[in-house]
């Protein structure tokens, strides 16, 4: 894939996206632009079998979302359909007209090609070795198998959250007859899709009605992170969800917190659906993946048709970030922050080294909103990015240690999250961010310089050897002492540099 501007558009049975995307040459990428249309394919497919009834609507829509992208600067556009394309008698004739109308080739995926760029999608952005993948679309729900980050088995089920409601749940709201017969129609369909299911695995949850079911929990439960992927859910959630609605009209589904307006007509079939899938598959936790078709084509077309290992996850996302905020890490600092954080691993848990690596990497990337007020913004930035590979706490922590000030200022930065905190993360977050801070001060004191590190650990005091910073740092003024008065309190000893 060349480096450039590039769009990629999922035509579904409920909506039309389109996922604009910068890549560099080295295979970094960030997001442009995205744009959504509700399209609801999947009522004409459940109503007549065919699709030309939607011809102009869908056409406008398809023509507005191929300019939109080119008026962006892409250099070329790849375009998908599926599920609502794949059954309606029409769909090959549809979707040739409207790519004749665009001048963008639309591809009609099969339930195996969609099922495989789904989970190339969400695995890809997600460190899950093994479990099973659920895409609940509209007019289709794909189940895959996977192990050891390589897929399995995939399977293409013929009903999804808008066609279960035009074929069963008419009434508003639905009666517990229609209830129990869609159910029991995506109970045999599951049945034959997965016939022994292995329990106690993790679900990865993709596509809008699981993003909406995820959104309507976070908000019943007052979810402190501000985001969607990643998003770790009981189980027995959806049941709960299920047992609240299922006798709640339309006009107060409306107003639930958490639910868009949008996704309130269909919310009832898409819990009836997603019920039915956890009752069957009995997963130990459903994993909500905020990426999915559109991000399997990109990586498709970066990587290949397989995902990367899960440990290099965090470590691609940084680079992702770095790039869209057009930030290049000094060197010397984040060497010397790998450095410190290898002499003191004895004092940090084995798995908060890749924090600490990434910390350093991020450390500071706040300057680009204002200098003079980096961390506060570090903090932010880290917060809202959609990083990968970590758990939502693992973010926090990251976030906490690149901003890193000191002690007090990062229990307020950490304050809001504290629910998601384990026992022994806020001493955590604080030597990790200590690390980074001392060893930010070390490069600053002597610009382009190389130093080696070497310690001596007692329990009362940490020898710190820097051989290569030659004279002694001068500057910041004060910063390396001031940094070095904070460990006695965040490591339990006090910290003496020497120089030579």
């Amino acid at each position: 894939m060349r480096s450039g501007r590039h769009g990629f558009l999922d035509i579904g049975s409920h909506s039309a996206r389109l996922l604009v995307v910068d890549v560099d040459d080295r295979k970094r990428w960030r997001v442009v632009d995205e744009e959504r249309a509700i399209l609801r394919l999947g009522d004409a497919l459940a109503s007549e079998g065919r699709l030309v009834g939607e011809i102009e609507r869908a056409q406008a829509v398809y023509q507005t979302l191929c300019q939109r992208a080119r008026h962006l600067g892409a250099r070329d556009s790849e375009a998908v359909g599926t599920a609502a394309l794949r059954a309606a008698r029409d769909g090959a004739a549809f979707a040739a007209q409207l790519a004749r109308g665009a001048g963008v080739p639309l591809q009609v995926l099969s339930g195996e090609e969609e099922a495989k760029l789904g989970f190339l999608g969400a695995v890809t952005t997600l460190a899950v070795q093994h479990g099973y993948l659920c895409d609940l679309g509209g007019a289709s729900t794909e189940l895959s198998r996977f192990r050891d980050r390589r897929l399995v088995a995939a399977d293409s089920a013929p009903f999804g959250a808008v066609t279960l409601h035009q074929r069963f749940l008419r009434e508003d709201p639905p009666t517990p007859a229609q209830a129990e017969a869609a159910l029991e129609h995506v109970r045999s369909r599951l049945a034959a899709s997965v016939p022994e299911p292995e329990p106690g695995l993790p679900l990865v949850a993709l596509g809008g009605s699981f993003r909406s079911i995820a959104k309507l929990h976070q908000a019943s439960v007052r979810y402190p992170f501000p985001s969607l992927h990643n998003y770790r859910m009981p189980p027995d959630a959806i049941a709960q969800l299920g047992r609240r609605l299922a006798r709640m009209p339309l006009r107060e589904r409306r107003k639930v917190p958490g639910l868009a307006i949008h996704r309130a007509e269909l919310v009832p079939s898409a819990l009836l659906i997603a019920g039915a899938i956890v009752e069957h598959l009995r997963p130990s936790e459903i994993v909500i993946s905020g990426t999915g078709l559109r991000e399997g084509m990109l990586y498709r077309r970066l990587r290949g048709p397989l995902p990367p290992p899960a440990e290099d996850l965090v470590g691609r996302s940084c680079e992702n970030l770095l790039f869209q905020v057009g930030e290049v890490p000094d060197p010397a600092q984040v060497a010397l922050s790998d450095s410190l954080l290898h002499v003191l691993e004895p004092l940090l848990p084995q798995s908060a080294l890749r924090l600490g690596r990434a910390a350093a990497r991020l450390r500071g990337i706040g300057r680009m909103v204002n200098f003079y007020d980096r961390h506060r913004h570090t903090f932010a930035m880290i917060i809202g990015a959609r990083l990968f590979g970590l758990s939502h706490r693992e973010q926090v922590l990251l976030a906490a240690a690149a901003a890193y000030e000191g002690p007090r200022r990062m229990r307020e930065l950490l304050s809001p999250y504290l629910d998601l905190l384990e026992r022994g993360d806020m001493v955590l977050g604080q030597r990790l961010g200590l690390i980074c801070a001392f060893a930010e001060a070390l490069a600053r004191s002597a610009p382009g310089m190389e130093a080696e590190i070497a310690v001596d650990i007692t329990p009362s005091v940490i020898t710190l050897g820097i051989a290569g910073l030659t004279p002694p740092p001068q500057l910041p003024f004060g910063e390396t002492e001031r940094l070095a008065l904070q460990f006695p309190k965040v490591f339990g000893r006090k910290l003496v540099p020497r120089y030579n």
